[in-house]
């Protein structure tokens, strides 16, 4: 497992120009959450991941993210599977549940890899409230809401990285 030493505290809605000069995985993937101050904690490596999964991401991650991906506080709630009262009743320094952490990592993670394939943030947002094909006249946006789903996301995005039709 590779450990990274050096982190920054970079919030991609923010920040989106730093963002795309970030190399280190850990540290991407905090950024579309709202940077380091927002998460509580640094990331360096998958066990401080499941750390903080464990414990529970605070609730403000969630404004970031909604920021991030350009979609509503509800629209984000669905895709957690939490009702949108119940989240808005949740103070900001409130935790979530380990299941919405870990639906918030891997929303992250992808929101990552396709700013990585699609250059800019704005193109990966494009993208990801289009239609494309494959996704049989839903967008990818929608996917978003389970891990198979998710990893399906992955696996095109991955397909485009590669120049492989999607």
């Amino acid at each position: 497992m590779k450990k990274y030493k050096n982190h920054t505290d970079i919030n991609l809605a923010k920040e989106p120009e730093v963002f795309y000069l970030i190399d280190n995985p850990f540290d991407r993937i905090v950024g579309v959450l709202g940077g380091t101050s927002q998460v509580g904690q640094v990331v360096n490596s998958d066990i401080d991941l499941i750390s903080i999964t464990r414990k529970g991401l605070p609730k403000s991650v969630v404004y970031s993210l909604c920021e991030v991906l350009d979609i509503s506080m509800e629209r984000l709630s669905d895709l957690m599977h939490i009702s949108h009262r119940t989240l808005q009743r949740k103070a900001d320094d409130d935790l979530l549940t380990v299941s919405s952490t870990e639906q918030l990592f891997e929303i992250a993670e992808v929101v990552s890899k396709g700013i990585e394939v699609f250059d800019t943030l704005d193109n990966f947002r494009n993208w990801l409230h289009s239609t494309p094909y494959i996704f049989n006249g839903q967008k990818p946006l929608d996917f978003l809401d389970t891990r198979f789903g998710i990893q399906y996301v992955k696996n095109i995005i991955g397909r485009i990285a590669h120049g492989i039709p999607s």
